[in-house]
């Protein structure tokens, strides 16, 4: 299954991610959300398609550390 970042880049060059989506259809209409906000209509966004490198935990302590549902 395909996934996709949506990453919002504002003028002042600082990235964030917005959200983890589970189709480019769905990240490209939040983009269009996000555009029409007055606020965010300056801002930059880029969809990157999710690799397993990407989705895997950077910290093994964490996940251990986790609590079990």
């Amino acid at each position: 299954m395909e996934k996709f970042y949506v990453n919002e880049i504002r003028p002042d060059g600082a990235v964030s991610t917005v959200g983890l989506f589970y189709s480019r259809g769905e990240a490209e209409h939040v983009v269009v959300q996000l555009r029409s906000i007055p606020e965010r209509c300056y801002n930059r966004y880029e969809i990157v398609q999710a690799t397993q490198k990407y989705l895997a935990t950077r910290d093994p302590q964490r996940s251990r550390d986790a609590p079990k549902d």
